[in-house]
């Protein structure tokens, strides 16, 4: 076979038309990311989004005044898909892997615009491979509608800037404004769309600069003017995120590993990212740009936005598997030269050593200890196989406790009732619910306690402190006590 013919079968149509460049990095995603979407237990942040996105539409209202307005558009949406496909965590999470699984076939359609067809799909399939991207395909949060988002906004740019219409700077537009209404960081990836607008003005008359700029700069404008509400509404709650650390440098270096899922696949991702960088200047520029403005950015205004936090600059990952599966296809040229078979097989390499170097990481992925959080679902199963109607419940220790019960007995029948709940956490417009100040009179006549606590100690019932500790001590013995990771769920019966 010719050299020619050779090269003829490495861009086959049939391999590089648009079902096959965007739906295999999709199905992939769909199949990889799938595997035990609802395996592991809901943690802190998605118990938020279970509680927003059950709330009435007044009260997410009610609650968004003070808390988490920059997600009003995800809690919006996740309201009216649990009313169609339930609660439970399989259906909580499935938005994100359906936006994740998005995300991979505009990655590798961006890929073929940047660099061409087998880039793309390179890009798309070593996009599906990512330990990270499994985490926040199967996370009830909007970090997998981000990265999408940002990649598609990227994409019509280009499509846009090649062939202007008023339709597809609509379109730009309208993606700028879902990008930034998903989360406000991840419009620093405007700073990297300037690069190819740049490249097509840069050798043009000044008065022609603006006219073939003028659409951008507008369709740019209109989307950040929908978002500038909620940003104003956003930075009024920054105190929200304040418990965020101060970055060091060991945690700045730590960043691409957090990106890529583990320090193996990103030290892969990293060196094949720096070959990339070589196989043309402006997707090097658009995409560097991509990479290093949020971060850079995140780290120069620290002290003002404490935005530096690997999540936030989750919406970069496209950029990063870009670059390194142009450097991949170098590779593979250097390595097969002009042998179509030869190339593939290197760029099969490449993502199998992704695959396997990532599989740790993939299986911790998947369990109850991603966040290391307490074991709110064998407690809850505990509690809702053993309460009987009358039954009362008590939370002392973790802070959000009573929201990750609640979300593990929803389906509880009968229910223990919360005994010292005196008003309800959406009537506060909160996430936190308040207690009774005498609980010994709100505990009733109720004859059984159970005492789902966090704190050690040989004798829980005695840790439990204030009013409310000595309230249970006064009416309560412990009958039984069963241990869960990090977690106890006391029987408490009436002592007279």
């Amino acid at each position: 076979m010719s050299r020619t013919a050779r090269l003829h079968r490495w861009n086959d149509p049939r391999l590089t038309s648009t079902p096959v460049i965007a739906g295999l990095p999709a199905l992939l995603t769909l199949l990889v990311a799938g595997i035990g979407l609802g395996g592991r237990q809901l943690w802190r942040d998605e118990h938020a989004s279970w509680w927003a996105a059950r709330l009435s539409y007044p009260d997410l209202i009610e609650l968004l005044r003070s808390r988490d307005v920059v997600f009003a558009p995800y809690y919006g949406g996740l309201h009216l898909w649990t009313a169609v496909f339930g609660e439970s965590a399989p259906a909580l999470r499935l938005p994100s892997l359906l936006w994740m699984a998005a995300a991979a076939a505009l990655v590798a359609l961006l890929g073929r615009r940047l660099y061409g067809a087998p880039t793309g799909l390179t890009a798309g399939l070593l996009f599906a491979l990512l330990p990270i991207v499994s985490r926040y395909a199967a996370e009830a949060r909007p970090y997998a509608q981000v990265i999408a988002l940002t990649t598609a906004s990227s994409l019509l740019l280009l499509r846009a800037l090649e062939r202007p219409s008023r339709l597809r700077w609509v379109a730009y537009a309208l993606a700028v404004a879902a990008t930034g209404l998903s989360h406000l960081v991840a419009l620093t990836v405007l700073v990297a769309h300037a690069v190819p607008v740049l490249r097509e003005t840069r050798r043009l008359p000044h008065r022609e600069v603006l006219r073939r700029a003028a659409p951008w700069a507008a369709a740019t404008g209109a989307g950040l003017v929908v978002v500038a509400p909620m940003a104003y509404l956003g930075s009024r709650q920054s105190g929200q995120i304040s418990w965020i650390d101060e970055p060091t440098w060991a945690g700045v270096l730590k960043l691409p590993a957090n990106l890529a899922g583990g320090v193996a696949v990103a030290a892969v991702l990293l060196v094949l990212a720096l070959i990339g960088v070589t196989a043309g200047r402006w997707p090097a520029l658009l995409l560097g740009a991509w990479v290093l403005t949020g971060p850079l950015l995140a780290l120069a205004t620290f002290d003002q936005f404490q935005l530096f936090f690997f999540r936030y600059l989750l919406y970069t990952v496209p950029a990063w598997v870009l670059l390194a599966a142009a450097g991949t296809l170098r590779v593979a040229r250097a390595v097969g030269g002009g042998r179509a078979p030869a190339r593939a097989a290197a760029v099969a390499v490449v993502l199998i050593t992704v695959a396997v170097l990532g599989l740790p990481r993939q299986q911790m992925f998947r369990s109850d200890l991603v966040e290391d959080e307490h074991g709110f679902r064998d407690a809850g199963a505990f509690v809702a196989a053993q309460a009987a109607p009358g039954d009362g419940i008590v939370f002392d220790g973790y802070r959000h406790l009573r929201r990750a019960i609640a979300y593990e007995l929803r389906d509880a029948d009968p229910r223990p009732v919360d005994v010292l709940l005196a008003q309800p956490a959406q009537e506060r417009g909160s996430y936190a619910a308040a207690e009774c100040r005498k609980p010994a009179e709100c505990l009733g006549d109720v004859r059984r306690v159970w005492l789902v606590t966090t704190q050690g100690g040989t004798d829980p019932l005695r840790r439990v402190d204030g009013a409310r500790g000595t309230a249970l001590r006064d009416r309560f013995v412990v009958a039984r006590v069963a241990q869960f990771h990090r977690i106890r769920v006391v029987e408490l019966v009436a002592s007279r």
